[in-house]
This record gives C-alpha cells, sequence and structure tokens, in this order.
C-alpha cells in the first residue's frame, strides 16, 4: 500500500508541474491580449483541478487504509510514514515532498504574478470606461466670468458580458 501511495503522491507532483506550466501559459497570454488562448488555457486549468480532486480523494482513501491496517492513530503525515518504511520509499518520500513543496512555492508566485496582471487590466478598463464616458459630454474650459467649470456624466456599464 505504501508504494502505491507514493505513486499517487507522484501522480500529484507531475500533475502540480503541468499546472505550474499551464499558469506560465496564462501569464503569457494575459500579457499577449490573446483571449481565445487564455480561454483554453483555463479550460486545461480546470480538467487539472478535476483530475486533482480526484488524486486526492484516492490518496485519502489510501491514507485511511493504510491507518487501518496499521493501527495508526491521529494523522499520517510523512514524518509518521517515514518511521514505516524502508529506505528506498523513505528517500523517495522525501524527494517527493521536497519537489511538491518547490512546486507550491512557484505555483503561489506565478498566480500572484497572473493576478497582479489581471488587477491591471482591470484598472486599464475601468480608466478606458472612464474616458470613452466623457467623449460625448463636452468640458467646458472657463465660464464667461473665468470660473474654470466641468461636466462630470454618470455611465452605466454592464460588466457580466
Amino acid at each position: 500500500m505504501i508504494n502505491k501511495l507514493i505513486e499517487i503522491i507522484g501522480r500529484e507532483a507531475v500533475l502540480f508541474e503541468s499546472f505550474l506550466a499551464l499558469l506560465e501559459q496564462q501569464k503569457k497570454m494575459l500579457v499577449s491580449n490573446d483571449l481565445d488562448g487564455l480561454n483554453h488555457v483555463t479550460d486545461r486549468q480546470r480538467e487539472k483541478l478535476v483530475e486533482s480532486q480526484l488524486l486526492n480523494k484516492e490518496r485519502e482513501q489510501l491514507i485511511e487504509r493504510i491507518k487501518v491496517a496499521n493501527a495508526i492513530e491521529g494523522d499520517l503525515n510523512v514524518t509518521r510514514l517515514l518511521e514505516m518504511v524502508d529506505e528506498n520509499q523513505a528517500e523517495r518520500l522525501l524527494h517527493l515532498k521536497s519537489l511538491i513543496y518547490g512546486l507550491h512555492d512557484q505555483i503561489a508566485e506565478v498566480r500572484n504574478q497572473n493576478a497582479m496582471l489581471l488587477n491591471r487590466s482591470r484598472q486599464y478598463i475601468g480608466k478606458m470606461i472612464e474616458m470613452l464616458s466623457r467623449v460625448n459630454s463636452p468640458e467646458g474650459a472657463y465660464s464667461s466670468g473665468g470660473v474654470a467649470t466641468s461636466s462630470n456624466s454618470t455611465v452605466a456599464v454592464d460588466r457580466r458580458a
């Protein structure tokens, strides 16, 4: 059962690597303003998310079986697993643990960069909407008395589209 658990964790690591690659592609699509490419990458990310949920469920079920078979109380984490396995399995588990932690950090960094790019896009869109809303409403420079006047208009925009 331990070998099966190591296999599942390895598949999760490969999945995280592919998700990181998709996040990098997403960043390129955001920078290049490629909406079709962005939609395609987002669809693939959703697929990876579903796959990740299935692997997570499979891993949790296997962990429960290992706990029952070995009469383990409480959580079964990598540290506790290392006490139960042979040297080869321990080496593989430690390698996967290190790999997954590194991938987690990289994924968090790229996700934060992508979130920043999305926020900048939203700010630019807001500024463009504000500028476009002023196109048909003339702003006077000075009134006849020499006092500056401005004309502000309100714009309603349906952002669901």
